[in-house]
């Protein structure tokens, strides 16, 4: 007994000095394989932080992430997915591009949540799917439909309520502002679809939002749903985009938020509006500067400022020389003479192919005319075959051109292009009409060629 009784304090003091001489773990080792991988590389992207991992001759791939604290993180490669990542989490994961999001299954430490959130996804898919569908319901069946798969989701969550509490307590106020996104998105939507212009939801839809706090530092910070709402307050494109001069109204309104990291974010989040057809370039650019106390967003936002703002109308067009589909290389020189209508797209890009069937059409339409139609893909140099092959089965028309490099191909940089499909408008003489023009599903495609050819 007087053993006995020694020996556990001592056992004791031992057990709490190895506890105190334990390093915190501060990293998660996320391991995986990619079949039929689009491009060299896969990133994980947090809500300040971003991870650049590199893909194995085999698809395969190991890297230890470091950070602090636990959250939600975007997994980027052709597609992307969310995942919930903690310190000490050590993930594998599988994927089939050709099948994204049923192929995507975790295991190891840390599995649990990631499955779930891509069956949560998954599950949310086959509920809605048609957006179009889903926003032309009427208010009170609109409601409903969202309240059912809001308990749909709940209860998926249920099984992790004691397996991954800190996952489920965060995950529990995602859920919450999901429900409260699809709501505020109600009104927008229905009146767009609807063509009903002046359509407003009722005070009944939009009483949740009367005293919503969208000064909420922390979960700001921890919740992409969140983010969401936030910006559908003070950041509404549109608008913005159809009235530019609203710029130092809705900047103004973002002076009175407290946090700093939502007026970062939101600062930040500006960045793509940045395009060389936006009517308030410079207010937009002094707002973000006045605002941001960034100082690497600011820098960032400053380089892409000074690019676009080269991409006036009837400033040169960034030059390029590109390998020729039909053999050799062109360059703009070489296209000088007529008007030039740009697709910039990959064959990994679904936007991107969704606008083929309208651009054949187009060049159809305008076949003979004084303007020629160049689509440049930026596909990654192991997928030069796949580009051919692409080519060849789905009979693309005009000139197509490979621009070796992926993101950092010039036509890329030199646009200040951040994601595709991209379209410009160069004159005879190589001088940018406009270095972000409509659509081919666009109509006023159609009404600015007209003018030009006549």
């Amino acid at each position: 007994m007087t053993i006995f009784k020694v020996c556990i304090p001592l056992l004791a003091i031992l057990f709490f000095v190895s506890c105190e001489d334990k390093p915190a773990i501060n990293y998660v080792i996320l391991s995986g394989t990619i079949k039929h991988p689009i491009g060299d590389t896969i990133k994980i992207r947090g809500n300040n932080i971003e991870y650049q991992i590199s893909l194995a001759p085999d698809s395969t791939f190991l890297d230890t992430l470091t950070f602090l604290e636990a959250g939600y993180f975007t997994l980027i490669h052709g597609e992307i997915a969310t995942l919930y990542l903690e310190p000490g989490y050590q993930i594998d994961l599988k994927l089939n591009t050709t099948a994204f999001d049923e192929s995507l299954t975790f295991t190891g430490v840390g599995a649990e949540p990631n499955n779930y959130l891509i069956k949560k996804l998954i599950n949310k898919e086959a509920l809605i799917p048609s957006y179009k569908e889903f926003y032309l319901l009427e208010e009170l069946e609109y409601v409903s439909k969202n309240q059912e798969i809001k308990k749909i989701i709940d209860r998926s969550l249920d099984s992790l309520k004691f397996t991954s509490p800190s996952f489920y307590e965060l995950e529990l106020r995602n859920i919450e502002y999901d429900y409260l996104t699809m709501l505020v998105y109600y009104e927008s939507s229905h009146a767009y679809y609807t063509e009903n212009t002046v359509f407003k939801a009722s005070d009944t839809l939009l009483a949740p939002f009367r005293d919503f706090d969208y000064d909420n530092s922390t979960d700001y910070e921890y919740l992409p749903s969140y983010r969401n709402l936030v910006a559908s307050k003070f950041v509404n494109y549109q608008t913005i985009m159809s009235y530019p001069d609203t710029i130092s109204y809705v900047m103004d309104n973002i002076k009175q938020i407290k946090s700093e990291n939502i007026r970062n974010g939101l600062m930040k989040s500006f960045r793509y509006y940045l395009s060389p057809s936006f009517g308030a370039l410079t207010p937009l650019y002094e707002g973000i500067m006045e605002i941001s106390t960034n100082e690497k967003d600011k820098e960032e936002i400053t380089i892409k400022y000074e690019k676009v703002k080269k991409l006036s109308k009837g400033a040169p067009a960034p030059k390029f020389n590109y390998t020729n589909y039909a053999g050799g290389s062109l360059s703009m020189e070489d296209l000088l003479g007529k008007y030039i209508y740009f697709d910039i797209w990959a064959t990994w890009c679904g936007p991107c192919i969704q606008e083929i069937p309208y651009l054949k059409e187009i060049e159809k339409n305008y076949h003979g005319s004084n303007i020629q139609f160049v689509s440049v893909s930026i596909d990654p140099i192991e997928d030069l075959d796949k580009w051919k092959k692409f080519v060849a089965e789905k009979a693309l028309g005009g000139i197509q051109l490979y621009a070796d490099g992926d993101w950092s191909a010039s036509i890329i940089t030199d646009y200040a292009i951040e994601g595709i499909p991209r379209f410009i408008l160069v004159d005879p003489n190589g001088n940018i009409v406009t270095a972000d023009a409509p659509r081919p599903s666009n109509p006023q495609l159609t009404a600015l060629l007209d003018v030009l050819t006549q």
